[in-house]
């Protein structure tokens, strides 16, 4: 495999990731607050939870898996609603 082939397949894994901007936008939130989520965390009823991101230079990126999971650790926990009369 030449070099050309390598840097162009290393692109499209880069492509497939999302920025914060886009996780923002997806979410409905700030940027900052994206960014705070993968640094700080935040709560949830399970405890605090991160998203995922990695930092290939100087901006944060997210796969979207990592997002998902993210999604799917933040959502809050159901309880049976029992009626005991």
């Amino acid at each position: 495999m030449s070099e050309g082939e390598t840097q162009t397949s290393a692109d499209e894994n880069h492509d497939e990731y999302l920025t914060t901007a886009d996780v923002a936008k997806k979410l409905r939130r700030h940027p900052r607050m994206i960014r705070d989520w993968i640094v700080k965390g935040t709560v949830s009823e399970r405890g605090r939870v991160f998203l995922d991101g990695t930092k290939p230079g100087k901006s944060w990126l997210v796969h979207p898996d990592w997002l998902a999971l993210f999604e799917h650790r933040i959502r809050p926990v159901r309880r049976a609603d029992l009626d005991l009369e």
